[in-house]
C-alpha cells in the first residue's frame, strides 16, 4: 500500500529538517518524480532538486525513516544549461527537464525558480532535436539485422529471447522517431497507449506470444516505413 500524501509530506518535512541543518546555500527546493506526478508506489524514492548557490552538481542518495531520497544538488546556471542545450541535443532522454517541468516548489518560490521552470515546460513541450539522417539509418540497420537473425533461429527459446529485444529496440525506435521523449520502463506502455494506441495494442499481442504470430514483423514495418522502410539499400559508415 502506497503511503498517503499527509504521510509522505511528513517524512519529507522531516527529513529536509534534519538535512537542511548540515547544508548552507540551498535556495530553491523541487519535490520531482513520481510523489510530484501522484505515480509514486510503494519502492519510489523521494527526487529532490536542491538548487542554489553550489560550486557544482553532484546527486546524493540519503535514506530517512525507511524512505530514500535522491538529491539532485546544483546551481541554477547547471540547471539551466541542462534544460536549454545538454537534454535536447541527440537524445530523447530529458531526467532534469521533466523532473522541473512537472516538480512541486516546496522551499524558495521565488522569480528565478518560476522562470526556470517555464524554460523547462518549454523545452519538454518543443521536444527533443529531430534525429539525423546517419541516426535514422543506424535504426534501419538495427532492426533490419535482429529481424533477419530471428527468421535465422529455429530454436524456440532463442526466437523468443530475439523477439522481445526486437521488441524493445523497435519501441525505442519509435520514441525516438517520432520526438517523444523517454520514459522510465515501467511506464513505456502506459506512454505508448497514449500516443500510438494502434502500435501499443499490437506490442501487447506479441507479448501474449512472443516468438509467433505475424505480430512482430507488422511492428518492424510499421516503424521502419515511415523513415525508409527495410534497410536493403548499400551504405558506406
Amino acid at each position: 500500500m502506497v503511503q498517503s500524501d499527509s504521510s509522505i509530506t511528513s517524512i519529507i518535512k522531516e527529513f529536509l529538517e534534519q538535512d537542511l541543518s548540515t547544508r548552507s546555500n540551498v535556495e530553491t527546493i523541487v519535490l520531482c518524480g513520481s510523489y510530484a506526478t501522484g505515480k509514486a508506489g510503494d519502492h519510489s524514492d523521494v527526487d529532490l532538486c536542491y538548487i542554489g548557490a553550489f560550486a557544482n552538481f553532484r546527486r546524493e542518495s540519503l535514506f530517512y525513516n525507511g524512505r530514500e531520497s535522491q538529491l539532485m544538488i546544483a546551481p541554477w546556471s547547471w540547471y539551466e544549461h541542462v534544460v536549454n542545450e545538454y537534454e535536447r541535443k541527440g537524445t530523447n532522454i530529458a531526467t532534469i527537464t521533466v523532473m522541473l517541468s512537472t516538480g512541486q516548489c516546496i522551499k524558495g518560490d521565488n522569480e528565478k525558480w518560476r522562470n526556470l521552470q517555464s524554460i523547462a515546460i518549454d523545452s519538454y513541450h518543443n521536444g527533443p532535436t529531430p534525429l539525423s539522417a546517419d541516426e535514422i539509418r543506424k535504426i534501419r540497420v538495427r532492426i533490419t539485422d535482429l529481424w533477419e537473425d530471428f527468421c535465422d533461429k529455429r530454436d524456440h527459446l532463442e526466437r523468443i529471447w530475439l523477439s522481445i529485444e526486437i521488441l524493445q529496440k523497435c519501441v525505442e525506435a519509435q520514441f525516438t522517431i517520432q520526438k517523444w521523449w523517454a520514459v522510465k520502463t515501467k511506464y513505456v506502455l502506459e506512454e505508448l497507449r497514449t500516443c500510438d494506441a494502434l502500435m501499443a495494442n499490437l506490442v501487447e499481442r506479441c507479448l501474449k506470444s512472443p516468438g509467433s504470430g505475424p505480430e512482430l514483423e507488422i511492428i518492424c514495418t510499421y516503424v521502419l516505413e515511415p523513415i525508409g522502410g527495410w534497410m536493403k539499400e548499400s551504405w558506406k559508415e
